[in-house]
């Protein structure tokens, strides 16, 4: 069986942002409630449409077709999927940034913030916009659902899709609990694979396994090639979630604090857990002391740069998340797939490695 090349990531890309805004065109109505509330339309349009790496749509896009899939890249059933599953990330994104009182968003507001600022004016304005913001990640949830359930794809395949993406909705809200609750836990008791099973709920299981599973359902693959794709998803969400560990400690480095909410709250990441193993009794009973401060102060945040950089834990990440990638584009050669879907899958393995930033050798 010959394989067919899979279309370009970008060109993907570019016909999943035309649909995105045509999408927001037509659902406009939706969000009809009067004057009061159409701004926040407007805030939800923009925020979503920020310029992304977009995984969660691309990886679908890609599996589709590297396992079979017919669809054209234009077609509106797959791209309305495909919407759903960012809508998803968005609903996440946006009580998120609730939660971890974040301030920026791919280089701009929270969505909490958006709205903070429309309520300046009021003298609860911040907890108002607080507010806003967890409604309206509500009411994209909502309109996630609503989007997948009514796509235009064969209604056997579509409710099976619906029944995997809220069972993927609920695993990430189990993970976002299990953050919460680790980020009130001295270090010493929290264990890496704490960590792992927090990352694996919260990030793998809508980031990679939901769109990779997806897909791989709308191609008509069978059972034991969905398991499968859990086996490959699994290391290659883990080497994701460093990645972003390692790029939120770039951004902390520099001095961009406004985007480096975890380090802030002192969470407990793979970051900082690599760090306290590999200092000595003092050292780690400083970075406990740092991480267990009501507030990040200058000299606290000065001296979790130093614990980690004198750790080596950013080298030591760097080198698990290659390892990872490593582990997932083995996993690529199961038997379970045909040797072209097996060549298709490596090939949108390689597309999503591309968009990691944090496994160059830059320094931080």
């Amino acid at each position: 069986m010959l394989m067919r090349g899979l279309p370009k990531p970008e060109t993907l890309q570019a016909a999943f942002e035309n649909h995105l805004q045509r999408f927001f065109a037509q659902h406009q109505a939706s969000f009809r409630y009067g004057e009061m509330l159409e701004p926040i339309f407007y805030d939800l349009c923009e925020f979503v449409g920020r310029k992304g790496k977009r995984i969660r749509p691309l990886l679908f896009l890609l599996t589709h077709r590297a396992l079979g899939g017919e669809k054209p890249e234009n077609d509106e059933g797959l791209l309305d999927c495909a919407v759903a599953l960012e809508l998803l990330h968005s609903f996440i994104l946006i009580h998120d940034d609730v939660i971890d009182r974040s301030e920026t968003r791919r280089g701009l507001p929270t969505f909490h913030k958006l709205a903070e600022r429309r309520l300046s004016v009021l003298s609860a304005a911040e907890r108002t916009g607080r507010n806003v913001a967890i409604v309206v990640g509500d009411m994209v949830f909502a309109l996630a659902v609503k989007t997948l359930h009514e796509a235009d794809v064969e209604p056997v395949v579509r409710n099976e899709m619906v029944s995997q993406f809220l069972a993927y909705a609920a695993d990430t809200g189990g993970g976002e609990i299990f953050d919460v609750l680790m980020g009130v836990r001295d270090i010493t008791r929290v264990s890496a694979e704490d960590v792992a099973k927090m990352y694996y709920l919260k990030t793998t299981r809508y980031t990679f396994e939901a769109p990779c599973v997806m897909g791989a359902m709308l191609a008509g693959v069978g059972k034991a090639q969905v398991e499968a794709l859990r086996r490959v998803t699994e290391p290659l969400g883990l080497a994701f979630q460093i990645d972003n560990d390692l790029q939120e400690f770039a951004r902390f480095v520099s001095g961009d604090l406004s985007s480096s909410a975890d380090l802030l709250e002192g969470k407990k990441t793979f970051l900082m857990l690599e760090a306290y193993e590999h200092l000595d009794e003092v050292d780690r009973t400083f970075l406990q002391m740092c991480l267990s401060a009501p507030t990040r102060t200058e000299s606290t945040i000065l001296k979790i740069q130093g614990l980690v950089r004198k750790a080596d834990a950013v080298s030591r990440l760097r080198n698990r998340s290659l390892e990872l990638f490593s582990k997932a584009e083995s996993a690529v050669a199961d038997e379970a797939w045909t040797e072209a879907q097996q060549l298709g899958l490596a090939e949108v393995f390689r597309a999503v490695r591309s968009r990691f930033t944090a496994l160059s050798t830059r320094a931080v």
